[in-house]
């Protein structure tokens, strides 16, 4: 379920998204698309309804406790009235709303290269060791 809910998903985008983020098989996502169910009427299925179109006891069980999940979310989000609810809520699953610097940052790796190594060979055996000497070879066309 994409998190942009403002027009409906499809049955193809609906089995597509299920597909990524389940290990439902093949044959079970043809089942789904077979039966056009499209983002609402997915989110109203239950293990039954589910058995009732033909899906084994494994998928069904997946299925079902994915909607469930899925379910839950909705609710966390369409419970919140006011922003101290938003705060609580963002408190609950450990972000910090306040401080930007908090999240965890890249931490680039270096590692030491040499001016000759042949990865940074340029046609005719020059070196590219600087943006004067790119902007010569690429835009001018000599150096």
């Amino acid at each position: 379920m994409s998190s942009q809910a403002s027009s409906p998903a499809s049955p193809a985008s609906i089995t597509e998204e299920v597909s990524s983020r389940t290990n439902v098989g093949r044959d079970d996502i043809k089942i789904l698309r077979k039966e056009k169910i499209s983002d609402l009427a997915f989110l109203e299925l239950t293990e039954e309804k589910f058995r009732s179109i033909g899906l084994a006891l494994g998928p069904t069980t997946t299925l079902a406790k994915f909607i469930e999940g899925l379910s839950q979310k909705l609710r966390n989000y369409s419970s919140l009235k006011t922003l101290d609810d938003l705060k609580e809520m963002l408190r609950r699953n450990k972000v910090n709303g306040e401080d930007i610097t908090s999240i965890k940052q890249f931490t680039p790796v270096f590692e030491d290269i040499s001016d000759d190594d042949k990865a940074f060979t340029l046609y005719g055996g020059h070196y590219l060791k600087s943006n004067w000497y790119y902007y010569c070879w690429v835009v001018e066309g000599s150096c």
